[in-house]
């Protein structure tokens, strides 16, 4: 596969990892909004709704493309996962998630409603966890010759 084709699906996967993520996010704070009115617990249910989003949609996606570019073996899965996991999640932890927790409860507090809160967070961080993929994506290519 071409390495435009490669940047091409390892953006699309993120992306629809995110449209996993807008759709767990807001959901599962909504519900939990109807349950309690702490800005804090809210926020982390925004945090857990886009981490069982996002996982879910870009796992879909990886083996779509995989079974797709009839590239879906096991060892060569595994590998990918191995790279992009670890990454993917410490990069979440350090800026995704306390982003989308801090932004979140500051709008609730202060000026917006839970689901304008939690999709403008969302956004803010998101761009900032898609800029970081890249980077880390470009590195990976030039020191390791790996790409993903």
């Amino acid at each position: 596969m071409t390495n435009s084709k490669n940047f091409f699906n390892f953006n699309k996967e993120i992306i629809f990892g995110e449209i996993g993520a807008l759709v767990g996010a807001p959901s599962v704070s909504y519900l939990t909004s109807q349950m309690t009115e702490s800005a804090n617990i809210i926020s982390f249910s925004a945090v857990g709704g886009a981490i069982l989003g996002a996982a879910s949609f870009w796992l879909i996606m990886r083996i779509y493309d995989d079974t797709r570019n009839h590239k879906l073996s096991l060892k060569e899965f595994a590998e990918d996962i191995a790279y992009f996991t670890p990454v993917a999640f410490f990069l979440t932890c350090l800026i995704y998630y306390p982003l989308l927790f801090f932004i979140s409860r500051y709008l609730i507090r202060h000026f917006t409603g839970v689901l304008t809160s939690v999709v403008l967070s969302q956004f803010i961080a998101f761009t900032l966890f898609f800029i970081s993929m890249n980077v880390y994506r470009y590195f990976l290519l030039k020191v390791v010759g790996k790409t993903l």
